[in-house]
């Protein structure tokens, strides 16, 4: 019986370390020193929140500044809640409340970014991406705004 316990534990681990929040983690840490945190001692790596849960935003969270991190994580929150089935009153009193918390005005602060950023090519992508995902509509100025990126990017 022990050994079955020892080798169940083992596949568990074996699995986890294979997760897709582990393999993700793993290339966060080995992709160069964009993971890197602001810390003062330059050895405190990127976290990513665990209501950052879709391997796109996760891929790029570490990469994007402090206010497009908060955004990702708020708009994770939403997708996340929005998804959720109310199968009862208190749960969609819940479920109202959450939405109203992360959803709302998420168009407005996406452009606010988009604008905020528009001369950072890796954040402009990185954001159209996501607004293309989640369909987050361009507001005129944010359609007006050149492509920061290079041409043949």
């Amino acid at each position: 019986m022990p050994t079955k316990r020892s080798a169940l534990i083992v596949l568990l681990l074996l699995l986890a370390a294979c997760s897709p929040r582990a393999v993700e983690s793993e290339a966060l840490d080995a992709s160069a020193t964009d993971a890197i945190s602001d810390s003062s001692d330059g050895n405190a790596r990127c976290e990513v929140p665990a209501q950052v849960f879709v391997a796109e935003d996760i891929r790029m969270y570490c990469a994007m500044p402090g206010d497009v991190q908060a955004f990702l994580t708020r708009e994770s929150a939403c997708q996340h809640f929005a998804g959720e089935e109310a199968y009862d009153e208190d749960r969609a009193r819940e479920l109202a409340y959450a939405i109203h918390e992360s959803c709302d005005d998420r168009a407005r602060r996406f452009n606010q970014l988009l604008q905020r950023h528009a001369d950072n090519c890796l954040v402009h992508t990185e954001l159209m991406l996501l607004g293309t995902r989640n369909e987050l509509v361009l507001d005129v100025d944010s359609r007006a705004l050149p492509n920061p990126c290079p041409r043949g990017m």
